[in-house]
């Protein structure tokens, strides 16, 4: 939609038409920039710049422009105007008049703006947008007493001087269709170096402090970033964790059979000489009965043919055959015996059994050696770990460990490293891993033989970077080997 240039409101009573009387304008001038400087913000002093001038020098029209760099011109106020329309077909138009204008060899001097000097674009549509008479006011900062042009004899700056100064900060348009005079573009001259200063100490100080606010603070964030990054930190991993006893003793089956009773619950303590379990001993107690009468028959046989040899030269003969049967059949029964002996499995010293469950052995066939159970010691405990391939660290001995129980994660226990092997192997998970053990320090009271939890072993110190993408690292020299 486009958006036709304001028109003027009625000026307020006492206002001059086209000029001002000497003493008044002073006055005026005077107080337009008081008030420009007692604004406290910039969208402030661009409204009282539009709308207020016209207290001072008639005109139709005001426009607040501000300037950047290679004369890039950004609207910011319309007299008359309260909500801009920054893409409309006027508003683009002007910034690209007062970009010409801003860039051109008088864009420091309040004059005339002559549209034979502006662009084809510009001047072809001067009469649908534009005024008759329009005056540029350039907003200049203050100038040093370096930066200051030097007056020619009348009070007038050499032009090459102008030429020279300091690009504006801003710009205001005025138009009207009256002709502008030389006393209204004094006026103006002077209260365009009063709100320059005054815009100047709103947005041009600002302006710089933003600059180098942008350009400090980045680079202060980088080198935050960077001597954060080269903290040393040391080295960890975490792996999975499991308490269990230093020096167990593996309870094996003594000999093939079926497991009849368990006499102990798990994790239950016992004492030495105490029942574990106990096998089911039909066979064996029919064997050994079969045994012993074997051996009672070879006995008689061997008594009979003792007392038969005095008479009978050839029954001396088979006395030692017989000897050595009772022999035979004597050793078969110790066996058998001592088969039944084993029936009943006794602990070999105090401590905790350590089993899954009664059910998971009862009936079930056992080989020997297999493990039934572990008899642990509650006041030797050590901590298993098993290290994933992909997370080992240089695994010293004494290093520290922290364990957090799944019970207590927030109460860690401390021990440092005693061994770790130097194959690794499937854990129960299936991950390949190394196995790892960690004494408890002194003091630390023993926790519950079988509580799990997740161990932290701590290594050398090195960079925050590294301990970040060590991951990354490793992994991009597996896939590209650099």
């Amino acid at each position: 939609m486009a958006q036709t240039p304001p028109q003027q409101a009625a000026p307020p009573q006492g206002t001059p038409q086209g000029g001002a009387q000497p003493v008044n304008g002073l006055l005026m001038l005077l107080e337009l920039q008081r008030q420009a400087w007692r604004q406290a913000t910039a969208p402030e002093l661009r409204y009282h710049i539009v709308n207020q001038t016209r207290r001072l020098i008639a005109y139709r029209q005001a426009a607040f422009l501000t300037v950047g760099e290679r004369g890039r011109a950004t609207l910011g106020a319309v007299s008359n105007i309260a909500v801009l329309e920054p893409n409309a077909p006027f508003a683009q138009w002007l910034e690209e008049a007062v970009r010409a204008v801003a860039t051109g060899h008088d864009a420091n001097s309040v004059h005339v703006v002559d549209p034979a000097t502006l662009p084809a674009s510009v001047r072809s549509v001067w009469g649908e947008w534009g005024p008759a008479q329009v005056l540029w006011c350039p907003l200049r900062k203050p100038q040093s007493p370096q930066e200051a042009p030097r007056e020619a004899p009348g009070g007038a700056a050499p032009a090459a001087a102008a030429e020279k100064a300091a690009p504006p900060l801003a710009g205001l348009w005025l138009g009207r269709d009256e002709p502008w005079t030389d006393g209204e573009i004094l006026l103006l001259s002077h209260l365009a170096e009063g709100y320059g200063h005054a815009w100047w100490a709103l947005s041009g100080k600002r302006t710089k402090r933003h600059g180098l606010r942008r350009t400090l603070l980045p680079l202060l964030a980088l080198l935050a970033v960077a001597g954060a990054l080269a903290i040393p930190v040391p080295m960890s991993t975490l792996a999975p964790a499991e308490i269990q006893t230093s020096n167990p003793v593996i309870v094996a089956a003594p000999l093939d059979g079926v497991i009849e009773r368990f006499h102990v619950q798990p994790n239950q303590p016992v004492a030495a000489g105490q029942p574990l379990f106990s096998f089911e001993s039909t066979v064996l107690r029919s064997r050994f009965e079969v045994a012993r009468k074997g051996l009672t028959q070879a006995e008689a046989e061997l008594l009979t043919a003792s007392q038969a040899a005095f008479a009978d030269p050839q029954t001396k003969a088979r006395i030692a055959q017989l000897r050595a049967q009772v022999e035979l059949r004597r050793a078969e029964m110790a066996l058998a015996r001592d088969l039944l002996e084993r029936v009943t499995v006794k602990a070999e010293r105090a401590g905790i059994a350590v089993f899954t469950d009664i059910n998971d052995w009862l009936g079930k066939p056992v080989s020997v050696g297999e493990r039934v159970l572990t008899l642990a010691d509650p006041q030797a405990p050590e901590i298993d770990i098993m290290v994933p391939v992909g997370d080992a660290l240089v695994l010293e001995p004494g290093s520290p460990v922290e364990l957090f129980l799944n019970v207590d994660p927030l109460h860690p226990l401390r021990a440092r490293l005693t061994h770790a092997s130097y194959e690794a192997g499937l854990s129960a998970a299936g991950v390949l891993s190394y196995r790892v053990k960690a004494a408890l320090d002194a003091g630390e009271a023993p926790p519950r033989i079988g509580l799990r939890g997740t161990a932290k072993i701590l290594g050398d110190r090195v960079p925050l970077a590294l301990y970040l993408f060590r991951r990354p690292l490793a992994l991009l020299r597996q896939s590209l080997g650099i």
